[in-house]
């Protein structure tokens, strides 16, 4: 659970962060890509190596993303119907943006794939930041936003935010955001997330949907959280 006096420790205001795919979004995008084009067979051995460490986040998300074959248009064709984006997600985000809680979302993933399943939503004030999509000659790629191991470290977002004087709100599921999870404040988990968490000690509050953080976040601002 969630520390329950942080409001009396942390007098500044709230900026929420979010992981995209397995959190907002259902299924994972690349890991459904990956099994599609690659096959389960594939996509479970390299899930297997990147939890042992034999292979880096960045190294296994390059190799998922050589199996993938087609256009951007036709891979979005593909994709869309298939993915699901938690229908609590739209509200939550304009509730924020009604309370001035800056919404954040941070991925490991594909930028131009997530703005695509996200563009319906009609979100105007959303930041998103993830690696930059790349296919050249048909081949699916990333250039990554950083040199870490992770491709994208979600960690340096909430130490920015907390170096200018938020409190950090951080929303995941897997292993990609286990660096913002060891510095956020408040962290709401799905997945592997919560077994991290609960070996580490670290606080936080599993949930199911972003109606639930919502309800959450409200009752904490009414006893004087902002």
């Amino acid at each position: 659970m969630p520390n329950e006096d942080i409001s009396s420790k942390h007098p500044n205001p709230l900026a929420v962060f979010s992981d995209f795919d397995g959190t907002i979004s259902h299924p994972d995008t690349l890991n459904f890509l990956a099994e599609s084009f690659g096959g389960k067979e594939f996509r479970r051995e390299m899930g297997k190596k990147i939890a042992r460490g034999e292979v880096s986040l960045r190294d296994g998300i390059l190799e998922e993303l050589a199996v993938i074959r087609g256009s951007f248009e036709e891979i979005m064709a593909y994709l869309k119907p298939r993915v699901e984006i938690d229908p609590g997600f739209a509200p939550f985000a304009r509730w924020c943006e009604e309370k001035n809680i800056p919404l954040t979302v941070l991925s490991g993933g594909m930028k131009e794939v997530i703005e695509q399943l996200l563009e319906p939503l009609g979100l105007k004030n959303l930041k998103l930041l993830a690696n930059r999509l790349v296919i050249r000659e048909g081949r699916w790629s990333l250039e990554f936003l950083d040199d870490t191991h992770w491709g994208h470290d979600k960690g340096v977002s909430i130490h920015k935010a907390h170096a200018a004087g938020y409190r950090t709100v951080f929303l995941g599921d897997g292993l990609s955001d286990r660096g913002a999870a060891e510095n956020a404040d408040l962290v709401f988990t799905k997945g592997s997330l919560a077994k991290f968490c609960d070996s580490l000690g670290i606080p936080h509050q599993p949930f199911t949907s972003f109606t639930e953080v919502q309800a959450y976040l409200a009752n904490l601002i009414s006893q004087g959280f902002d």
